[in-house]
């Protein structure tokens, strides 16, 4: 499952709302908040300054170093971020250090300018099975690429591995929820015997991310022949190089559908952010959500 084969198909798609927006006057801008220097964070904060860039919008960087990181001082940045109506979206990178309070900070974003999909308006609206302003962007991604392959979903045993507030915690409601209508199994670093859960899956989403021990989490016998594996996973190994928690090459050979990693959920993800952006700017002028071909 090819996310980049994907994106650029919906390029053209995307290219034409921005291009409704200009004519509207708008460019919408994207602010991304940065805490630390997470590797990982910072390659996907460039990622998604590239998308922008082109499809003509503009981005903004706003650097926190770690150490003298606080919840009231990354308050105030949100706050002068929603006072901004050059900025349609705002999104806080994660992971951020322990000693931030990350939920008081996601429901400070504006709920029309949340295009993560954090803040309490956004999390009712999938909760409830229902769209809301935003899905958060992993989510957003997965689900394009389950239509795009044709993955069947509904009745389908799925496992979702991970607990994080964009991945794995918003994507286990969904696919649980009326919008997919799976069944869910839905793990962390805690859940006993995960080998064998996972082996019943139709569908295994692992979004860990982390060093558990091994080279990768989820390998060949962990799969039950044919499912589909979703690899959301990305962590440094050296200098410039990451790794999913999926041993691709092995399990290749035993599953249906398989994500490339990189390039299989981390394009998605960047896609869907700049689909939440251009929704965030629709929203401004009153008007709905865009929608696409595949999604």
């Amino acid at each position: 499952m090819d996310g980049r084969a994907v994106s650029a198909e919906l390029m053209p798609e995307l290219r034409r709302h921005a291009a409704e927006l200009s004519r509207h006057g708008i460019s919408p801008g994207l602010a991304a908040v940065l805490v630390g220097d997470d590797p990982a964070s910072r390659q996907y904060v460039r990622n998604k300054q590239r998308y922008s860039a082109q499809l003509g919008f503009t981005s903004r960087l706003v650097e926190v170093e770690a150490r003298t990181a606080s919840t009231e001082r990354l308050l105030e940045i949100i706050e002068r971020l929603n006072r901004d109506p050059a900025i349609a979206g705002i999104l806080l990178q994660l992971p951020l250090p322990e000693q931030i309070d990350r939920f008081k900070l996601f429901d400070a974003i504006a709920p029309l300018k949340d295009v993560d999909g954090v803040c309490k308006t956004s999390v009712a609206g999938f909760y409830r099975a229902q769209w809301g302003n935003f899905i958060p962007c992993t989510p957003r991604g997965i689900l394009t690429l389950l239509t795009y392959y044709r993955v069947p979903v509904d009745g389908a045993r799925a496992t979702v591995i991970g607990r994080s507030d964009i991945a794995g915690k918003p994507l286990a409601l969904i696919l649980g929820g009326r919008m997919c209508n799976a069944t869910v199994t839905w793990c962390h670093r805690h859940t006993r015997q995960l080998e064998q859960i996972c082996r019943e899956a139709d569908l295994l989403v692992s979004c860990v991310g982390a060093d558990v021990g091994r080279k990768f989490l989820i390998t060949a016998d962990m799969v039950k022949p044919g499912a589909c594996v979703i690899d959301v996973g990305f962590r440094r190994v050296g200098p410039g190089r990451f790794v999913g928690d999926v041993d691709f090459e092995a399990v290749k050979e035993v599953a249906g559908w398989v994500t490339i990693n990189p390039g299989g959920t981390g394009p998605m993800t960047v896609l869907a952010l700049m689909q939440n952006l251009i929704d965030a700017a629709r929203y401004q002028l009153g008007l709905d959500r865009a929608h696409y071909s595949i999604e």
